[in-house]
């Protein structure tokens, strides 16, 4: 049973959670970094479905290995090349002794800090320029001073994000979820699919039953009573333009979950994107979504009723992905024609995109 959706603040929802963001939007260099920093003693897993990904240290949070959960969580653009942002990360974390602390060396931390890239190499029209160490370490260092609770648009992670073969804008979007018992479930996504939001106005693009235009998250919306406007259109691709993709995520819940359930969550929240998104989990795509536990609201002690109540969570943090891929869209910022970019959501269906972030 839900209480409800929460746009607000998305995953800082969940208390304890901070952010920080780098990167640049302008008509150059469309791309940037954000990090975000668990409680301490949070547990942290990892799914990757995607056929391509670019991960880091994602194997130290695998159920079954010797870990201390993670310090950070990154998400960068730039593909494989963005993620020597992390090692600026790494650096910034360790300035500050957050780590994992080197046995037999007093005072010495190794930060343990995960991390995923989309592809949006070449999205400006200046010189190749993917996020770098220093601007993770920008990133990095507004998360430990808490210094934006921005969740969502055209920054970090999200800045050069396209869906749709290129055809749409894409972005950083976040939402959340209440459950019974002061249970939160939120999400926070990159949304680079290779993948369409929903059917587009070009030939053979709809199906029986279909109509372009209508978002394949349509039923989720309907479900939770949320009466948006109809999307009279979305473009279609011009071409094939494949290759550039990846939606990668954060979910986190203030649960208590150990390691195995942690990886439970992050596995199920992966059809928040199958939902959202067709097709997904291509070969193109490198989709990962990471799962944290702050470990704040204790499961129920009966075995059924905590079985039951971690169904509902990762229910919740499915249903969060998915509309958190939409907010990214809905959020993303127009820019001039001079930009050469694709249209945003806000650009090709403006009431949607206006009563979507209108949302609470």
């Amino acid at each position: 049973m839900m209480i409800g959706p929460i746009r607000g603040r998305g995953i800082l929802e969940v208390p304890g959670i901070a952010l920080g963001h780098a990167g640049e939007c302008v008509r150059d260099r469309l791309t940037g970094v954000t990090v975000l920093l668990p409680p301490r003693g949070s547990t942290v897993a990892v799914d990757v479905r995607g056929g391509g990904p670019a991960t880091h240290e994602t194997d130290v949070i695998a159920p079954g290995t010797h870990t201390q959960g993670a310090d950070a969580i990154v998400l960068t653009g730039g593909s494989a090349l963005g993620l020597r942002s992390v090692s600026g990360v790494v650096t910034a974390l360790a300035e500050v002794g957050r780590g994992f602390p080197a046995p037999g060396l007093p005072g010495v931390v190794v930060p343990i800090v995960p991390a995923a890239a989309i592809y949006d190499l070449g999205r400006g029209g200046g010189p190749l320029a993917p996020p770098s160490e220093a601007e993770g370490a920008e990133a990095a260092r507004s998360a430990l001073a808490q210094a934006t609770a921005e969740v969502r648009g055209s920054l970090g992670a999200g800045t050069g994000a396209r869906s749709g073969l290129q055809s749409l804008r894409g972005g950083l979007g976040s939402f959340a979820l209440g459950l019974p018992g002061g249970v939160r479930v939120a999400a926070l996504v990159a949304a680079n699919p290779f993948g369409s939001i929903g059917t587009t106005t070009g030939p053979g693009t709809t199906g029986p039953g279909t109509a372009a235009g209508e978002l394949w998250a349509r039923p989720l919306l309907a479900e939770l009573g949320l009466d948006l406007p109809r999307i009279k259109a979305l473009p279609a691709p011009l071409g094939d333009a494949a290759a550039k993709n990846t939606t990668i995520a954060i979910v986190a819940t203030n649960a208590r979950l150990d390691s195995a359930q942690a990886h439970r969550l992050a596995q199920t929240a992966h059809a928040g994107i199958a939902r959202a998104v067709r097709p997904s989990h291509t070969l193109y795509d490198g989709d990962t979504v990471f799962a944290v536990a702050t470990s704040q609201v204790a499961l129920p002690e009966e075995p059924a009723a905590s079985t039951r109540a971690l169904v509902d969570i990762g229910q919740a943090a499915a249903d969060a992905l998915s509309l958190a891929i939409l907010d990214a869209h809905a959020s993303a910022i127009p820019v001039g024609a001079d930009w050469c970019q694709p249209p945003t959501l806000t650009d090709v269906a403006p009431e949607f995109a206006t009563a979507f972030t209108a949302l609470p």
